[in-house]
């Protein structure tokens, strides 16, 4: 049985981008295919260690798209800076931001970073989902923390005092994001203790069933009659 929240098949609403007609403040620079559709945005999360980053690019492969993960934008603002720091909410707006452009473009695409229920809500409402057709995929494992703990060992840039700082939080983490966001969308939960529940291809049909995908390129199609 999968994770998704609401009745199996039943239609979600689907939240239409702004238009330059609707005074919302953002351009719209290309034409979607189908007539209104927003860009489709799943956002994986889960606690440190849960397999979201995994997870997400098995996604973005399967889906045929692009993905986004928060860390690796801080790492490479720690490359230009030639300095690693923690850079709290300076690190999270990188992450936005991409995504808006994305979505401004049409660019659906695969999104991971840790969320935060209760937290994180307001700015997926205020800045994605008036844009998107918003999927959420949370990820579950009973080995987070320890899968997190190995993890930042064999990062060369995380040393045994930031370890103690990150091991505590990471722990509490756990619990706290059990539950996926509080979001109006479909929500696939996905345990990944030992490979994924339920399959990854499922995971992906279940998106594929909720916003469809081309199935031939142009050039391939038949010549319609004038």
């Amino acid at each position: 049985m999968c994770g998704r929240r609401g009745p199996c098949g039943a239609p979600w609403p689907v939240r239409l981008g702004p238009t330059e007609d609707t005074g919302a403040g953002w351009p719209v620079r290309y034409r979607a295919a189908v007539p209104g559709r927003a860009p489709l945005a799943v956002l994986v999360s889960g606690a440190p260690g849960s397999g979201k980053s995994t997870l997400a690019d098995a996604l973005a492969l399967g889906l045929d798209v692009p993905v986004l993960h928060k860390d690796r934008l801080v790492h490479g603002i720690w490359r230009t800076r030639d300095r690693a720091t923690e850079l709290g909410a300076r690190g999270v707006e990188p992450f936005y931001r991409t995504m808006e452009l994305w979505l401004e473009l049409g660019v659906s695409f695969v999104a991971e970073q840790t969320f935060y229920r209760g937290v994180s809500e307001p700015d997926v409402a205020r800045r994605l989902a008036a844009r998107a057709v918003l999927v959420n995929v949370h990820c579950r494992s009973m080995h987070a923390t320890e899968r997190f703990e190995k993890r930042m060992r064999e990062d060369p840039l995380c040393g045994e005092d930031r370890l103690r700082k990150l091991l505590p939080i990471a722990a509490s983490l756990q619990a706290e994001l059990h539950e996926p966001l509080q979001l109006s969308c479909p929500v696939v939960i996905v345990d990944t203790d030992a490979g994924y529940a339920p399959s990854l291809e499922s995971v992906i049909a279940e998106i594929d069933h909720l916003y469809s995908r081309p199935t031939e390129h142009d050039l391939d199609a038949a010549p319609r009659d004038p």
